[in-house]
Parts: structure tokens; C-alpha cells; sequence
């Protein structure tokens, strides 16, 4: 998997980008980023046989994610806790 690193102010650049020029709602930004983290999170848990998490959730967009990840991990048969 190819990894990249961005700054905070180029992803809030893409966020905007995506929801003003091209018409995807932030709900479906979040639900992508949270289908994407809890795919990684899935991936590394399994060679580790580990089931539970504990999700932090800020406020704003990062915590929305945060729930996402949550939701799909709970869905998933994950022991979750969200603070």
C-alpha cells in the first residue's frame, strides 16, 4: 500500500475541493474515511487475533469519523468502546 503524507491544511484543501467542486457531501467523505480506517483496523487486528478497540472522539469532522469507525468495527464483531 502506498502511503503518502499531507498536512492538515492540504486534506482541509481536498475536503473542500471534493464537497464544492465535485458534489460529494461531507457524510460520504466521513463514511470513507471511516469504512477506510476500519478496513486497516480489521487488517491488523486479525494476524493479531484482537477484537476490541477503544475509539477518541473529538468533536468536529475527525470525531464523525471516529463514530464511523466505531459503527463498522461494532458491526464487524468488534468489543468497541467510543470516549
Amino acid at each position: 500500500m502506498d502511503r503518502h503524507a499531507v498536512t492538515a491544511e492540504q486534506i482541509r484543501q481536498i475536503d473542500r475541493m471534493a464537497i464544492e467542486e465535485y458534489g460529494i457531501p461531507g457524510i460520504i467523505l466521513m463514511e470513507n474515511a471511516g469504512r477506510a480506517v476500519s478496513q486497516e483496523i480489521r487488517r491488523l487486528f486479525k494476524t493479531r487475533h484482537l477484537k476490541s478497540t477503544t475509539i477518541v472522539c473529538g468533536p468536529g469532522n475527525n470525531g464523525g469519523d471516529g463514530l464511523v469507525v466505531a459503527r463498522l468495527l461494532l458491526n464487524a464483531g468488534f468489543h468497541t468502546h467510543v470516549y
